[in-house]
């Protein structure tokens, strides 16, 4: 007794045991979802490189020549795609997740895009960069990997069809 009051609930149902005991062997592994999860992230991916635009909707910054003269003509991060190509789901029974491949070359400076910072040489004073020695390089953040309103909605739209399916409810 919890202190003058007490509720208690005893189901006795041979058709709701079937399917709680059903629904829960069927949950053990959701590595369906976890993949349409992975799957649906990456195409926000792909989205944000096509609209330059971060996990909120903020606008990525722009390239200094942007406009001038000569200026490159590629989306930002775009030059020859291998970025874009590097970016991968992974997925299994209990988790989704997408990254850069780190066997691939865009791996050494997949980071820096997404998260922006300052480079700086390792060895010697001055880094080439762009045709010129300079002495750092200022990377703006130009996040194309991250959690948003679309991320979050793909979960729950993904997880809620799961859970109707388990219980065979139509969606």
């Amino acid at each position: 007794m919890t202190g003058g009051f007490d509720v208690s609930i005893q189901l006795d149902d041979a058709a709701l045991d079937r399917a709680l005991s059903a629904a829960i062997k069927g949950g053990a592994d959701m590595s369906r979802p976890m993949g349409e999860i992975a799957e649906e992230w990456l195409e926000h991916v792909h989205d944000r490189f096509e609209a330059e635009r971060d996990p909120l909707g903020m606008p990525w910054a722009k390239r200094r020549d942007h406009g001038e003269e000569g200026a490159a003509t590629h989306k930002l991060l775009q030059h020859k795609g291998n970025l874009l190509r590097a970016v991968v789901p992974e997925f299994g029974p209990d988790f989704a997740t997408i990254g850069v491949l780190k066997t691939a070359g865009p791996a050494r400076y997949a980071r820096i895009h997404n998260e922006g910072g300052t480079i700086v040489p390792k060895n010697g004073k001055a880094l080439s960069f762009g045709g010129r020695f300079v002495a750092k390089v200022v990377m703006p953040k130009r996040q194309y990997i991250g959690f948003g309103d679309a991320e979050r909605r793909s979960v729950v739209d993904i997880l809620g069809d799961f859970m109707r399916d388990l219980f065979g409810e139509p969606k």
